[in-house]
């Protein structure tokens, strides 16, 4: 069987004609079989990107006209396209003006539980048909745990999935008593990490104290009765939302204990005093803890846009309709209520923003996060507005890049894996059509996704969201 070229300007014309040659083989069977592989040579699991740029997000470099081998969804061989010798049988795809970068990685997403099945492969596909090739999941159900293995197995087409376990709140750790078995018990069936709710502070000081000696990070958000200081000084994985910040940096005001605190602080984000960032950052590198911003979660309720024009964004046709109704009910409620003040939560996004920059440039720990699904945060589709709104506190596309590339690797201490193009990594790779490191919207244009050693072109990713957004 001879090895198929793909030119540029053929491409769609051909993986359609693919498509519909291999329809009764690849898509007649049942929701969960593999996606459609297009292997169309004699060597299932090699590919070939010939001719392309490769933006490698271990410097800020651009390697250009390079040809990129993968076998058994490991990068194999990098290097000059008129050097590097394409094995016989692969299936090459020719990338010229093509840029060819890491996987992105929602490091605070949400997979559905089991109550819909369907939804959850849906919210699936929705990452990676975006360029998301790995998702820190923050939900919290031992369905997930499942769905990682189906998921790494190709049963269901999805990204590596890290799972988080049930929130630990009092339900769950009622005194301090309870937290040592509690721990163990997540470790023991197989969570990645432990999501943060509520709980005391000795509470919370027990399940540290587990959690670092058997090895069992906790993460999310940090609990009234803790806040930042404790949470830092307890060594958290990371903070999501930028967590209890705005509390730190309020909480001298004489003000501060008559007020609510609010959404996010944003109950006393006037009371701020912007001369202790300084010292918030500092204690956040002391402790090594990451940040994951989701600026995104504050700036859509924030945001004057009127909830019903959010509501008719492209995306949202990949969303149940009563999930894109509730979110409008949510953002009315939330603009709605008493002590909502549209100065005060304008504030609060420009407080936001200001931290991002502030800990970035000094040289803490950022990954990227959006909370998808959750307010206007369609997965996949809304990494691409935390993108745009990490750029806008003044970091380079490079800079925010890394965060949804690089540093998640190193996040998991798994930067030998994933997070760059080297040889050696995982292939788990966006091909773009444009230069992402001159203005970041270009990551939106994508010409095809691979994840798990599966390549997904346009054509393929196109239909499959045409079958989410029909159902």
């Amino acid at each position: 069987m001879k090895t198929i070229l793909i030119s540029k300007s053929r491409f769609p014309a051909i993986l359609l004609l693919i498509t519909a040659l291999f329809t009764t083989v690849s898509l007649v069977a049942c929701q969960d079989s593999p996606p459609p592989q297009l292997i169309m040579s004699e060597m299932p699991g090699f590919y070939a990107f010939i001719n392309v740029n490769v933006v490698p997000m271990n410097e800020e470099v651009i390697l250009e006209n390079q040809t990129v081998v993968v076998q058994d969804g490991r990068i194999a061989m990098i290097g000059p396209a008129d050097e590097i010798e394409v094995p016989a049988g692969a299936l090459q795809i020719t990338a010229s003006g093509k840029y060819l970068m890491p996987g992105l990685a929602e490091m605070h997403g949400h997979i559905p539980g089991p109550n819909n099945p369907q939804y959850a492969k849906d919210v699936l596909f929705l990452y990676i048909s975006n360029g998301v090739t790995t998702v820190r999941n923050m939900a919290g159900h031992p369905y997930h745990l499942e769905l990682r293995e189906r998921v790494l197995n190709n049963e269901i087409a999805g990204p590596m999935i890290f799972a988080a376990s049930p929130w630990l709140s009092p339900n769950n750790i009622a005194e301090p008593a309870d937290a040592d078995a509690v721990v163990r018990g997540y470790k023991e069936a197989g969570f990645d990490l432990m999501k943060m709710g509520s709980m005391s502070l000795e509470s919370y000081e027990a399940m540290a104290e587990t959690a670092h000696e058997i090895g069992l990070p906790f993460a999310g958000h940090i609990p009234q009765e803790v806040m930042l200081e404790n949470a830092l000084r307890l060594r958290q994985a990371s903070i999501d939302h930028f967590d209890r910040y705005v509390e730190f940096l309020a909480e001298n005001h004489p003000e501060y204990p008559n007020r609510s605190l609010g959404f996010f602080g944003s109950g006393v984000v006037d009371l701020v005093d912007e001369s202790r960032i300084s010292e918030a950052v500092q204690l956040t590198i002391e402790a090594g803890t990451w940040n994951v911003p989701t600026l995104s979660l504050v700036e859509h309720l924030e945001s004057p846009v009127a909830a019903e024009e959010m509501a008719r964004w492209p995306e949202m046709q990949y969303m149940p309709a009563n999930i894109v109704e509730g979110w409008v009910e949510s953002k009315h409620n939330f603009q709605s209520r008493d002590d909502f003040q549209p100065e005060a939560a304008r504030r609060l996004v420009e407080l936001r923003q200001k931290l991002t920059k502030e800990l970035h440039d000094r040289g803490a720990l950022l990954v990227l996060g959006s909370d998808a699904p959750q307010f206007f945060n369609v997965p996949g589709f809304s990494i691409h507005h935390e993108l745009e709104m990490m750029v806008a506190t003044g970091l380079t596309p490079y800079q925010v890049l890394v965060t949804g590339t690089r540093n998640a690797g190193i996040y998991f201490n798994m930067e030998q894996e994933f997070g760059t193009v080297e040889e050696g990594r995982r292939a788990d790779l966006i091909l773009l059509n444009s230069n992402p490191l001159e203005n970041i919207s270009n990551v939106r244009n994508q010409e095809g996704v691979m994840v798990h050693g599966l390549w997904w072109p346009k054509a393929i990713i196109t239909e499959r969201l045409e079958e989410i957004a029909a159902r």
